[in-house]
């Protein structure tokens, strides 16, 4: 990632996480790489939240009490997750293009 144009830098992880769709439930995955404003978030088609769905990620298996989920909000999608954006104070909700509006289905042929 050389030409990673970020403030926020994604480091590798697979972390196992709780995330939890208001339209599909609650379901256990993994991250692929993660920064302190957001994630990638492994899932397939079934498990797919919506461009700019909210949505709730909690990592599991860490040492002491299980965190607070974190509200969070789709801002990519990919065909193996989505990149989520996490809504804290200093990182306020993205705003959606027209193009990003457009029914986008990354599981199309």
């Amino acid at each position: 990632m050389p030409d990673e144009k970020r403030d926020s830098p994604r480091i590798p992880a697979n972390l196992k996480v709780e995330m939890t769709d208001p339209k599909k439930g609650t379901v256990l995955t993994k991250t692929r790489d993660i920064s302190d404003r957001g994630a990638f978030v492994l899932t397939d088609e079934e498990t797919c939240p919506e461009l700019r769905a909210r949505i709730k990620l909690r990592v599991l298996g860490l040492p002491g009490e299980s965190p607070e989920p974190v509200e969070s909000e789709v801002v990519r999608i990919e065909t193996e997750g989505v990149g989520v954006k996490f809504l804290l104070e200093h990182n306020p909700p993205a705003q959606a293009t027209e193009e990003e509006e457009d029914d986008y289905d990354p599981f199309a042929d």
